[in-house]
């Protein structure tokens, strides 16, 4: 069974910044990637102590500290203080198996041993001073740009970013694949018994008698009108099965057609690609258009103070016959 994937989509200061894909190691340490991952989709609900969803959407990153890593997951207390995991108290560091030894790992964020609750960080270069110290239980598999983009991004002097990055929304992916081709059956030459193989001397003498017999018949049925009737009957049988077998192929491609079809591993990654892609495109055209809308104010100060207005492509200036 493949590891689950999860992702988080960001937000700055209200902005699209784009998608971050996890894979986590269920195979090593299960119980904390099922806390993240249930986390991540929140079909946990409320917390019966704290009453807060548990659940990342709307979590911020409240440390980000530029070539090191970005810490989030505090979703009760959003200043790093809080967490809470599924489990309703900290749970065990379950091995420490992997090193912090690469950037886009996923690793829990804890107070000490033995005191893991929702709180992660995500590196952007290796920490092997954290070996020993902290589980690595996931990996960036698509999105390690957008993580480095935001342990960049200017932080206060609690490395607190400016702009609040927010995960926007979060859940599970699903991977579909595609269904198993039918294949027809194989015969073992060993399993067939002797006696269906190869007849024996007196049973192939009794067939040729039997063909023989059924030739004189069919030659003296052709030779009369009720053998000729008997005949336009099997061919119109025939005709019948036919069409009966023709419509049952088409209603059979009918039915494969309806029946979705799913997408195969290759093609799922490539879809995750495209959408990372769009995502991208779409936060990009989003700063720009910010841009150009901050460089129209500027200049509209700049005209309500100066009098001088900006035209053309040389950008050439024009003064009103008030500022004459």
């Amino acid at each position: 069974m493949p590891n689950p994937r999860v992702f988080f989509n960001f937000e700055a200061d209200g902005l699209p910044l784009g998608r971050v894909i996890f894979e986590l190691f269920h195979d090593e340490v299960p119980k904390t990637v099922e806390n993240f991952r249930a986390l991540a989709t929140g079909e946990k609900g409320l917390s019966q102590l704290s009453q807060t969803p548990l659940y990342y959407k709307g979590c911020i990153i409240h440390r980000s500290i530029e070539n090191f890593m970005i810490q989030g997951g505090d979703f009760t207390k959003r200043n790093g203080t809080g967490g809470e995991s599924i489990y309703g108290h900290p749970f065990e560091d379950e091995n420490f198996n992997r090193d912090v030894d690469a950037e886009g790992l996923l690793v829990m964020a804890n107070r000490g041993p033995n005191t893991n609750s929702s709180q992660f960080f995500i590196t952007v270069r290796p920490c092997p001073h954290l070996n020993g110290k902290h589980v690595v239980f996931g990996r960036v598999v698509s999105g390690q740009d957008i993580v480095k983009q935001i342990s960049e991004m200017p932080v206060d002097e609690k490395s607190r970013p400016l702009k609040p990055v927010v995960i926007a929304s979060c859940g599970e992916l699903e991977l579909r694949k595609a269904p198993p081709k039918h294949r027809d059956p194989i015969i073992d030459p060993d399993s067939v018994s002797p006696e269906s193989r190869s007849a024996s001397p007196a049973e192939s003498d009794s067939d040729h008698e039997r063909e023989h017999r059924r030739k004189s018949r069919r030659r003296s049925r052709s030779a009369s009108p009720e053998g000729t009737r008997s005949k336009h009957k099997k061919h119109k049988s025939k005709r019948k099965d036919k069409d009966r077998k023709r419509d049952k192929e088409s209603k059979d491609r009918e039915t494969d057609d309806k029946e979705p079809r799913k997408e195969t591993e290759e093609e799922y990654d490539a879809r995750l690609e495209r959408e990372e892609n769009e995502r991208i495109a779409a936060r990009r055209k989003a700063e720009l258009e910010e841009k150009k809308r901050a460089l129209e104010r500027e200049r509209e100060r700049e005209h309500e103070t100066t009098g001088v207005r900006y035209k053309g492509r040389g950008q050439m200036k024009y003064r009103g016959s008030d500022s004459r």
